[in-house]
């Protein structure tokens, strides 16, 4: 595996930072491409900034529009890796502890109705891979609330390669390993079972036809290679778009409306909680407001004195 490398060469200590970030908290790529990102405004030698120059540098990207946000993401940033330079000894406190960053209302997480994921997951039995593969992405992303890089991270039953993500269609449930590198397992409908069942006699067809040995990743590229994320969203996009859907759907609002839909559906908050992988009860309780937003739009569109 390679070293997480930022856009200009790290100097050493922001290097050993992003290889801690990569091999022992085992964040994702992208994770580790955005702290690069940040960590690369606090120029050649960050050791010798001392908290004056941080937030002068804060409020410079503040002044140049610099969403809040965007704000607080570096902040954090910069405050684990001078956490890590001193537990490391390279430096006797931390100069970025008492950052403080403008304050962002939440917005509300995107998803879909009920109505707009029926229409998307209508017809079916696409003879094109790429078509059939879009659907079926979609209804899996809906029907378990997995992260795109969770789904892509599924390997086909029985592959005989170690994997922490698995898909088992015998006890119709898959594993995966999400954020924090914590497994869980999540169960799976009857109709999205048969749907994979499916997909794979189409894969197998896709295979057959590029005259390509069996692969042991579940979703896969028109080469035969294994899905990228990019990959994944542009084809979900497509798919979307082809059966009329006006709004972009982007494969995490799949993963929202699974929350709100089954949070509409049973108020257990905990049950959300575990099928998302939430450490957090406090990232799920954005759904509790979501739901409520639903249904203040039903009383407004039905009850006549809301008019």
């Amino acid at each position: 595996m390679r070293s997480p490398q930022s856009p200009a060469s790290p100097q050493p200590l922001v290097q050993a930072y992003l290889n801690y970030l990569a091999f022992e908290r085992r964040y994702s790529a992208n994770t580790c491409a955005a702290v690069a990102r940040d960590l690369g405004l606090l120029g050649e030698n960050p050791a010798a900034l001392n908290e004056p120059g941080l937030k002068s540098l804060l409020a410079r990207r503040h002044a140049d529009g610099l969403s809040p946000r965007s704000l607080a993401r570096m902040a954090s940033s910069w405050r684990g890796f001078y956490g890590f330079l001193v537990r490391e000894g390279h430096l006797q406190n931390s100069p970025a502890e008492t950052l403080k960053t403008p304050r962002s209302g939440k917005a509300l997480p995107k998803a879909l109705s009920v109505d707009q994921v029926m229409a998307l997951l209508e017809g079916g039995g696409a003879t094109d891979f790429q078509a059939c593969q879009s659907r079926v992405l979609i209804e899996l992303l809906y029907g378990t609330g997995l992260r795109i890089s969770e789904a892509l991270s599924l390997q086909t039953p029985g592959a005989h390669v170690s994997a922490m993500s698995s898909l088992d269609l015998n006890a119709a449930q898959l594993r995966v390993l999400g954020k924090g590198s914590k497994t869980r397992v999540v169960p799976l409908i009857e109709s999205l079972r048969n749907t994979l069942l499916q997909f794979l006699e189409c894969r197998q067809r896709h295979l057959t036809e590029l005259n390509m040995p069996d692969s042991a990743a579940l979703f896969l590229s028109s080469k035969g290679q294994p899905l990228t994320v990019r990959m994944a969203q542009h084809a979900i996009s497509k798919y979307a778009r082809q059966k009329g859907l006006s709004q972009h759907l982007h494969p995490h609002m799949l993963r929202h409306s699974f929350g709100s839909h089954v949070l509409q559906g049973s108020q257990n908050l905990r049950g959300v909680q575990e099928l998302l992988g939430h450490a957090s009860i406090a990232s799920t309780q954005v759904y509790t407001a979501l739901d409520f937003a639903h249904l203040s739009a039903v009383y407004d569109k039905a009850f006549p004195r809301a008019k």
